[in-house]
């Protein structure tokens, strides 16, 4: 649920995620009809029009020949260019060699519009009169002479440094293009689609790749992707989008490194540069930016009978209308066809539209290039209740977002392009992370059509992933709520309820339980054929590794072929200096990305494609905390995988417990994004800690470490909680703190829980800490209040089968700080 990292792309998508934290690429769709200036070519106003033109479209000018006359004074001449004042009209844009080529497409500065940005206009603009100024009639070379006196008034401080050389063309089935921007400041361009096409959808790359962070990385950024609508195909019709090209001045990258107030920055600053006036008096000060619009002609751009990439709506079962995008596999041709590949988003974004995108969710999922060049269709969609698609979203429920997949399928089956296994029955794999991992599981379990699905970072049981022993994840619960509430989702009309009161109170009622239970595989993985690829993180806090290997043990169970991998990635951010997730910060380590990208492509080869001969690699592969990757050919599910466990006894001691000083989290070690912060445990000050030495043991701790001790107390806590902390590197592992569930009644209990799973190496010498503790930012409880007693703590990390076991010792002794 994108992505993260946050991943990715976490979930925290995340789309990509990514993460999987959280990827969103915001489209701003603005109304028909703003004012819209001609860029004069071959004039000094040409060369500065972007900014001019929109600043004179928005002026009144009472007088124009007087500005005329002004601007032909000798004190204006003096040091100018000479200015041809015969009006030239809009300049044709420059396009490559590309068949067919664009004639029409032009370069205009457009004025974006909308109500909010309208408000803040008419509020903060110290020309603005009673009412909305109405645009200005006369030519352009009218506009850009006014637009000169208002330069000429400032000072001359709009002479703007970013140039653009515009292409637009139709290759390999899909149309694309670039701004061709260039500046000569020098600083960083970050690209946005200021206003969306109405009949089609527009995707431009919004910021450089940066090849030292990333091996797949390509430089496409201000690259465009235009799919245009399916009706928009058949009427051979036109189209036209706006990109804003923008940088940020020395003071703004200046300010995004002062704490707290850097992350309000970029923004803000993009807000205002969208805005008419204000974007362009403020441009000294926060950035220069500038407009190309796109023309699109169909009719000139797309052959007929030629595969085309293009956007549709499909109607699920309830006349739901689910925004569907597709794309025709690389180098196909008039009457071929190819298998298909469907990917779903993470939460809160939307279906990917990038023709350039090597990964959707970084390290995790394949993008649009990596699939189409591998031979696959590939289609996205916008899930139910999340931007173009209508309906309410229901967080992947088999009964809502699962059919409205199935009629994807449907759709899918009718195109000329889909190879069919019979009809209606597309040849097909599925991949996504996160909420569209989720929805594979799902898909799977209620339609046998799919060869193969790629579940990356999902889950089993939304209420095991969110409400743990009854215990509410309110960290991940606020940043779930963070992204529906930004894409402006609309949803189920129980949910948001529900993450409030579990963030405020702690707990779930049943019905806000019964909704979270109907969300997601659950049950309907022991009715999946389809062979899976799970994908999981070591760090991941939303949906941690026991999630996969529930999914695993029943599919195993059906004899369905599952393979497994753990890379330290997922819904939280890997801390490990020598292996960081790919795209989660500097230093990137790329090996682990690599082989989820290799695992996915040869799976998807051997199950969708029927080649039988591809070698998918042992099935189950993970990475510990020190960026060593391991294998199996027996899943962690399986009793064999064992050893004898690694067995530690300690004493205890008392405790307070309190909600607010001393706990576990936030983690603030870099580069962890102050919005997950809260969602990662750290060492706490105040716990009962127990010492875990190797006692000579070496080797592998892989699963989930269970504990016992014996307890009594008093007080209103319903929980406290058990983390791992490596004393080498004082990071706890995974970052991933479990509840236990006590009952502070004042008598003695006894209670064994599994804490959560872990992938650990551990070396002669090195040792790891037990920590309980009574409060942690991961589960805020404001009730969790009292006190208590624990004796008799013992710890069994459990280990790979084939290693030697030292005799058992009891611990350190226990230390309560």
């Amino acid at each position: 649920m994108d992505e993260p990292g946050v991943s990715d792309d976490s979930e925290f998508s995340e789309s990509e995620s990514s993460d999987p934290a959280i990827d969103v690429e915001e489209d701003v769709a603005e109304p028909s009809g703003a004012a819209v200036g001609s860029r004069d070519s071959g004039t000094q106003f040409g060369n500065a029009s972007d900014v001019g033109a929109v600043i004179a479209a928005e002026a009144v000018v009472e007088d124009q020949s007087q500005a005329l006359e002004w601007l032909s004074s000798p004190e204006v001449v003096a040091g100018r260019a000479p200015v041809d004042a015969t009006p030239t009209g809009p300049a044709p844009v420059s396009v490559p060699t590309i068949l067919p080529v664009v004639e029409s497409a032009t370069v205009e500065s457009a004025a974006v519009a909308s109500p909010v940005l309208d408000l803040v206009d008419d509020v903060l603009n110290p020309f603005a009169g009673d009412g909305p100024i109405a645009p200005p009639t006369g030519s352009p070379l009218e506009w850009a002479a006014a637009a000169a006196v208002r330069r000429e008034a400032l000072g001359g401080l709009f002479t703007n440094p970013i140039t653009v050389n515009p292409t637009l063309g139709f290759t390999d089935g899909v149309i694309v293009g670039g701004t061709g921007a260039v500046n000569a400041n020098g600083n960083a361009l970050k690209y946005t689609i200021a206003s969306g096409p109405d009949n089609g959808k527009a995707f431009v790359n919004p910021t450089p790749a940066d090849p030292a962070t990333d091996p797949y990385a390509a430089d496409v950024a201000g690259q465009v992707t235009y799919l245009p609508d399916s009706s928009l195909l058949v009427s051979r019709g036109t189209d036209q989008f706006t990109v804003m090209i923008s940088e940020l001045s020395d003071l703004m990258t200046f300010l995004t490194n002062v704490p707290l107030l850097g992350e309000f920055i970029q923004p803000i600053v993009l807000g205002l540069q969208k805005t008419r006036f204000l974007g362009d008096l403020l441009q000294p000060i926060i950035g220069y930016r500038t407009f190309v619009t796109f023309d699109v002609n169909i009719d000139e751009l797309v052959p007929l009978d030629t595969p085309v990439a293009f956007t549709t709506m499909v109607t699920s079962y309830d006349g739901v209308k689910i925004s569907t995008n597709y794309f025709p596999a690389s180098g196909l041709g008039s009457g071929e066809t190819a298998t298909t590949v469907l990917n779903g988003p993470g939460l809160g974004a939307s279906g990917n539209i990038d023709a350039h995108s090597v990964w959707t969710i970084k390290g995790l999922t394949p993008g649009v290039k990596t699939m189409r060049e591998a031979g696959y269709n590939y289609v996205s969609w916008d899930p139910r209740g999340e931007h173009a698609s209508g309906g309410f979203l229901q967080l992947d429920n088999p009964f809502y977002e699962g059919r409205d997949v199935q009629h994807i399928i449907d759709y899918v089956a009718t195109l000329p392009e889909t190879q069919l296994d019979e009809l209606g029955d597309p040849t097909m794999g599925m991949i996504g992370g996160s909420y569209g991992g989720g929805i594979q599981l799902v898909t799977a379990g209620i339609d046998d059509r799919i060869e193969a699905i790629v579940p990356g970072i999902a889950w089993n049981s939304l209420n095991d992933a969110l409400y743990p022993a009854n215990a509410f994840k309110s960290s991940w619960g606020e940043v779930l709520g963070l992204a529906l509430l930004g894409t402006g989702a609309r949803i189920n009309s129980q949910i948001y309820p529900a993450l409030i009161e579990g963030s405020v109170f702690g707990f779930l009622n049943e019905s806000q339980q019964a909704i979270l239970a109907s969300s997601g595989p659950t049950v309907l993985v022991e009715s999946i054929t389809a062979p899976t690829l799970l994908l999981q993180g070591t760090v991941d806090g939303l949906f941690p590794l026991e999630q996969a290997s529930i999914n695993a043990e029943l599919l195993n169970a059906n004899d369905i072929p599952v393979d497994m991998v753990w890379y330290c990635g997922g819904h939280g951010v890997c801390l490990d200096p020598v292996a960081p997730m790919l795209g989660a910060g500097p230093g990137i380590y790329t090996a682990q990305g690599a082989l989820n990208m290799d695992k996915t492509m040869k799976w998807l080869d051997k199950y969708v494609n029927g080649n039988e001969l591809v070698p998918t690699g042992p099935r189950f592969q993970w990475w510990d905390q020190n960026g060593e990757k391991h294998e199996s050919n027996l899943l962690p599910t399986e009793p064999a995988f064992y050893g004898d466990p690694l067995v530690t006894l300690g004493g205890g001691g008392p405790m307070l417990l309190n909600p607010i000083f001393g706990g576990s989290g936030p983690q603030t070690k870099p580069p962890t994004p102050k919005l997950v912060a809260a969602g990662l445990a750290a060492p706490a000050r105040i716990a009962i800690n127990t010492s875990i030495p190797a006692q000579g043991f070496a080797g592998d701790v892989v699963g989930a470490p269970e504990l016992t001790f014996t307890y009594s107390g008093l007080g209103t806590s319903r929980h406290i909680y058990a983390q791992l902390v490596d004393d080498q590197t004082n990071l706890v592992l995974g970052n991933i703190i479990t509840p236990v569930p006590v009952d502070l009644d004042g008598r003695s209990h006894t209670v064994t829980v599994d804490l959560a799973q872990i992938a650990y190496t551990m070396e002669p010498g090195d040792s790891l800490t037990l920590q309980l503790v009574g409060s942690t930012s991961v589960y805020t409880d404001t009730f969790q209040w009292g006190f208590i007693d624990i004796e008799g703590i013992e710890i069994a990390l459990p280990t790979v089968a084939g290693q030697r076991m030292p005799p058992l010792e009891a611990a350190d002794d226990v230390s309560a700080a």
